[in-house]
Order: C-alpha cells, then sequence, then structure tokens
C-alpha cells in the first residue's frame, strides 16, 4: 500500500510539473516522494508552503479576475485596440469573449492566466494525509500548520465557488486504484459547498494565532480573523441574490436528478451571516485591528493639514503595510532564507500601469500610464455633504460638465490649485474622491514631490490644449489611491527613475466587514434600525462624513435611509465607494445581480482631442454599449474537462 502511495504521489507530481510549472518544486527532482517531502520538519514546511503558493495573485490585474473584465471600475487606455493588452484574457472576457471551448482565465483547469485551484485543494490534501509523518515537529506547531492548510482548502473552494457556483467537494485524494467511475465526481450542489466550507473553517479556528506577532517573519499567513472574515463573505455570498431564490437556477440540474440551487429565498440565511460577521468583527477588534487612521503629527516631516490628512485615511489604508485596517493581504516573500514562497505583493507593477502622466514630467517617459479609472467611478463618489451628486440641492448636478475655475473662497483649494480651471464635476466631492481619483488639475499627493501639501504638488496631465502630443488619458480620471503616496518618478526621468513602493494589496479590510454588517442587518430586518446604521457610520465617519440619517436629512429624499429597499441601494453604493479599485466591486456586482445595470454602459470620458478648455471638456462616448446575459455571472468549465468527466453538469447557460 505504501509503494502505491508513492506511485500515485509521482504521478500527481509529474502532472502538477507538467501543468503548472511555474510553480517551485518542492522536493529534490530525482526523488519525488511522500518519504522525502515529509522526511522532517524543514521538508514539511516546504511543502506547507507549496499549499500557499497557490492562492490566487490580486496583483497581477490581467489574470486576476475582479479588475479589469468590465470598463466600469478601470478602463484601459487604447480600449479594446490597447497594443499592450489586446490578447489579455481580461480583455477578452470584457469584450464578450468568454467561452467554454477554452474558458479564459481558468481557475478550474488552470490556463489561459487561470491558475487551477484544483491543484491547490490537491496540494492540500496531500499535506493534510502526510504531515503525521515527520517525528521532529513540536505538536503545537503540527496544528497550526494543520489548521492553516484546512483554511487553505477552504479558501480555494470558496475561489472556485465564486467563479463557477456548485462544484465538486473534493475532501480527499483519490487513491491510485480507484475505479475511473469512482474519480468521475459530481457538482455538489450549493448550499453542500458553503457548509463544507464553514465546516473547515470551523474546524481550523481553535489552532490558528490570532495575530501574528513576526510581519517580517510570518507576513501571509493566516489568523482567526482571516478565517472568519472568509467565513463571513461566503456565508453573505450563500445570503445574497445570485444564490438565494434565484429562478434563473431553477433548471439546473444535474444527471443524479440533483437541484444545484436552490431557487426558494430563506431569509434565515440572512441571519447566519449576520451572525457570522459579527464574529468575525468581535475578533478583528479583539487581534487591534480597527480602521486605519493617518497620524500626521507622527509623519512630521510633511506639513499635512486636516483635509489632506483625511485623504491619508484611504488613501495610506491601502498602502501602509502591515496597517491596523486590513486583515488579509497578498503575500511576501516568506520562508526565511529558502524564498519558497513567490513575491505576490509587486504592487510596484501594478502600479507602473496605474502612474498617471504628470505636469511635470517630460512627455513619453515614465510608467506606462494606460490603465485608468473609468468615468462612471468619478460620478459614483458623494459630494462633501456625504450624499450622491444628485440627491444633494447644494450641488449643481445639470451644471456638472460645465468648466469652474478654483478661487480662495471655494473649499477644495487644498486639492485644486487656486486659479485652475476644472470641470465643476471635480468641486465639492467627499474626501474619498479626491484620495481615490487624480483629474486634470487637481493636486496628486506624492511624497517625493514637496514638503508643501497646500501649493507644490505634481499636476496631473492630459491632452487638453495639445499639452501631451498623442498621450493621454481617455477618461480623464487616475486611480490614484493604488498609487502608493510613497511611489515616485522623478521629473524628466526616464523610466528608470520610477520607484514604485511595494506594499501589500489588501485581501479583506475590516471597513468591508463593516458593510457587510450593515449589509446583512438591512435584509435581514423588516426595516432599517440602529444595527444597520452602526457599521457604515463608523465607515463614514472615518472618511470625515456624517451619518447616512443625518447626510440624508438635507438631500431631495430625506426619507431613503429608512426605506429597506433604498438603504440597500446605500450600502451598495457605500461599499463601492469605500473599497473602489480594491478588487471587491467585480464580486458584489455579481452577488447582487446588477450586471445589467452596471455592465452594459458605453465607457465615457473628457474630449482628448478638444484643444481648447471647451472642446476638451465635452463628454465622449470611448466605446458602444456592451451587451450582457445573465450566464455571464458564473464561468462555463471547457467541453474538454466534461468530455473526461461526464458526471459533469456544465454552468448554467453555457
Amino acid at each position: 500500500m505504501k509503494n502505491l502511495s508513492k506511485i500515485a504521489f509521482i504521478l500527481s507530481f509529474m502532472i502538477t510539473i507538467i501543468s503548472c510549472n511555474q510553480f517551485l518544486d518542492v522536493v529534490p527532482d530525482d526523488t519525488p516522494t511522500l518519504d522525502h517531502a515529509f522526511a522532517n520538519r524543514a521538508m514539511s514546511e516546504r511543502y506547507l508552503f507549496t499549499c500557499y503558493k497557490h492562492l490566487p495573485d490580486p496583483t497581477n490585474p490581467y489574470h486576476y479576475p475582479a479588475h479589469l473584465n468590465t470598463n466600469d471600475e478601470f478602463y484601459l487606455i487604447g480600449g479594446e485596440s490597447n497594443q499592450h493588452t489586446q490578447s489579455a484574457p481580461s480583455t477578452e472576457i470584457r469584450r464578450g469573449n468568454q467561452n467554454s471551448n477554452s474558458p479564459l482565465m481558468d481557475y478550474w483547469s488552470g490556463k489561459n492566466g487561470g491558475r487551477s485551484m484544483f491543484n491547490a485543494i490537491r496540494d492540500c490534501n496531500i499535506f493534510l494525509e502526510n504531515i503525521n509523518i515527520p517525528k521532529d515537529i513540536d505538536e503545537t506547531e503540527r496544528s497550526r500548520w494543520i489548521a492553516e492548510v484546512k483554511f487553505l482548502k477552504a479558501y480555494y473552494h470558496f475561489f472556485l465557488l465564486q467563479l463557477y457556483g456548485p462544484i465538486p467537494l473534493i475532501k480527499e485524494n483519490f487513491e491510485l486504484y480507484d475505479s475511473p467511475e469512482a474519480i468521475k465526481v459530481y457538482r455538489e450542489p450549493f448550499d453542500e459547498c458553503i457548509d463544507y466550507i464553514v465546516e473547515l473553517i470551523d474546524e481550523s479556528l481553535s489552532d490558528l494565532p490570532l495575530t501574528i506577532t513576526n510581519n517580517i517573519q510570518e507576513d501571509g499567513r493566516i489568523t482567526q480573523p482571516i478565517a472568519l472574515a472568509v467565513k463571513a463573505k461566503a456565508l453573505t455570498l450563500a445570503a445574497s441574490p445570485l444564490f438565494n431564490g434565484n429562478s434563473d437556477y431553477s433548471g439546473w440540474v444535474d444527471k443524479r436528478g440533483v437541484q444545484l440551487v436552490s431557487n426558494s429565498y430563506d431569509n434565515e440565511k440572512w441571519k447566519i451571516a449576520l451572525d457570522a460577521i459579527e464574529e468575525a468583527i468581535d475578533v478583528a477588534h479583539s487581534a487591534g485591528h480597527q480602521l486605519y487612521k493617518y497620524n500626521k503629527d507622527a509623519d512630521g516631516q510633511f506639513n499635512m493639514n486636516e483635509s489632506i490628512s483625511i485623504l491619508m485615511n484611504t488613501r495610506k489604508g491601502i498602502t501602509e503595510k502591515w496597517n491596523s485596517g486590513v486583515i488579509w493581504s497578498s503575500m511576501e516573500t516568506f520562508g526565511n532564507k529558502n524564498n519558497i514562497i513567490p513575491t505576490y505583493a509587486a504592487m510596484a507593477n501594478f502600479q507602473w500601469i496605474l502612474f498617471p502622466i504628470m505636469y511635470s514630467q517630460d512627455v513619453g517617459k515614465g510608467p506606462t500610464s494606460y490603465c485608468y479609472a473609468s468615468f462612471d467611478m468619478a460620478e459614483l463618489f458623494y459630494t462633501r455633504n456625504g450624499i450622491p451628486i444628485y440627491e444633494d440641492p447644494s450641488w449643481d448636478y445639470s451644471s456638472r460638465y460645465n468648466i469652474r475655475y478654483s478661487t480662495t473662497e471655494d473649499n477644495n483649494e487644498h486639492y485644486i490649485p487656486v486659479g485652475e480651471a476644472t470641470a465643476a464635476l471635480n468641486f465639492d466631492r467627499e474626501p474619498r474622491f479626491y484620495a481615490s481619483l487624480g483629474f486634470d488639475r487637481g493636486y496628486f499627493e506624492l511624497s517625493t514631490t514637496s514638503n508643501n501639501f497646500g501649493s507644490s504638488f505634481s499636476r496631473y496631465l492630459t491632452l487638453r490644449a495639445g499639452e501631451a502630443g498623442n498621450l493621454s488619458n481617455e477618461t480623464g480620471y487616475s486611480v490614484k489611491k493604488l498609487i502608493a503616496f510613497e511611489t515616485s518618478l522623478s521629473r524628466g526621468s526616464s523610466s528608470n527613475n520610477y520607484q514604485g513602493y511595494d506594499y501589500r494589496f489588501p485581501l479583506i479590510r475590516l471597513a468591508d466587514l463593516y458593510l457587510l454588517h450593515s449589509e446583512a442587518a438591512n435584509e435581514y430586518y423588516d426595516s432599517p434600525n440602529d444595527e444597520v446604521y452602526v457599521y457604515i457610520d463608523k465607515v463614514r465617519e472615518n472618511v470625515g462624513l456624517p451619518g447616512v440619517v443625518n447626510s440624508w436629512s438635507s438631500s431631495l429624499n430625506p426619507n431613503r435611509p429608512f426605506d429597506k429597499v433604498e438603504m440597500r441601494k446605500i450600502i451598495q453604493q457605500e461599499r463601492m465607494i469605500e473599497l473602489a479599485f480594491e478588487g471587491q466591486r467585480f464580486w458584489d456586482i455579481r452577488r447582487w445581480k446588477l450586471g445589467d445595470e452596471y455592465w452594459t454602459r458605453a465607457p465615457r470620458g473628457w474630449n482628448q482631442k478638444g484643444r481648447t478648455l471647451d472642446e476638451y471638456y465635452q463628454v465622449i462616448n470611448l466605446g458602444k454599449p456592451r451587451s450582457f446575459s445573465p450566464v455571464e455571472y458564473l464561468w462555463p468549465i471547457s467541453i474538454y474537462d466534461l468530455r473526461i468527466n461526464n458526471n459533469l453538469e456544465q454552468t448554467f447557460g453555457w
């Protein structure tokens, strides 16, 4: 039996190398056996890190599902004809070219920009089945490692679940002597998948640490707050419209006659989610997590006023390493001298494509500058009064595209230099607008530019009046939020002088859980109450805004926060603002079933061909509206995989 197990491992190892050759070998090439992989603590630790290395990489925008698959959050300069990205999986999906012949970003089989999550699960199973072998491991440490891998196994199932809906549950690896029919698995009903993910996470909790005490040595290792946050997000997904009472899936039945998604709405799922979110928040608090607040007094080298400090609550709340507002972030190389884990925190590279062409730079030099914020994002953020631009009676919505000059009487002198002309759309907006977006003639705060935060930042350069030749930002807005304050590019420099500050991309922040709590409470109770408002108001307070009820009292629709349906929309907009560009919007719009509202809009921008102010500040369409079908909420399995396993049912609609 032991020899058969060794043979099975060798075959499994060979398949991994063939299909996923980017992964690091964890045992010597000449002896790929279980005896060597789990011979001692050191080798077992390497296999532990192998289980981590399958984590999807959020710093690769072309292969990570949540960034560039739509035009509603990010926009690529040149649109679909961009030579840099026209063949990237994300671009093809945005064009509507997802397919079942050769699926794009295939996280099922690990092709076309995806990583096989089933390979990841297999490695987790190998670890769990063999970690009892080494004798030189402290039992407390062994228990922690087991807990970490159980969580990772749960997370890989959850990642698949988000993309594909019902999936096979690979609770243990198959043996070499299993019959061909025995290994032809079925997709299990969605609710059973959720139950299994929750079961694995619950089993892991007692042996996971509350906190990481050494960020340098253990950056990225799993903690109790991380595990509970993922559990909360999984149960929220189960309660959301995509899988809770979705009649679209009423005919999705497999060859056994099993209904894969229940089409009966169950309001108690929101209570289960609410309880899980509360537990995740409580444990996060006990671990020291809190909403990030920038301490301008501690950072005394910069002369920051209160307005700029509030912006930093948003920007540095993302880019500040190991800050208390981030529960889980992308991984840095760890494993000490062995460099076992590849560096996934390549935010310097991500920022390279986001960094705008600045006024102080020589045209044509510097970062690539071809990924920007969509125009819709510029209209999403609130006014300075904390309400939507179309609901604020003190904000001139009908004139938002007109030209306006910044004056000393404005409340915007810290965001737009006095005397500069830009669109009225850019005036009198909430702090997160100025923290998240760069725009023409607005300040773009960088630590390497100036110590005077009131007058001399580098400023944004557009094609306005022919200043940038053929280089421009078609939408007129860049993603300032993801560009670290410490990232720099010297004046008149070549691209070699670009220095991207390499922070960890946030996967889950405390603000995410706070807003999930408000959402779950609003959905569970018959009408909004204090439990609905408490955490959304904490998020708003942290960015200098009044609470929801207070803000809307002066709006054109003061009763919105007291209506369940309207409060749902408020919470959704708050999530899209607070978590903008963090890879959450894509998943949220799917689970809310709002793709037809957000993913069908034609991309827009200022007129880049304009050579005068009046010509430039005209809103034009940059492309055509995109068609959308509900089948796009979930991704297909390849026809090849269906032929190999005829027990698999294709994803609904494909």
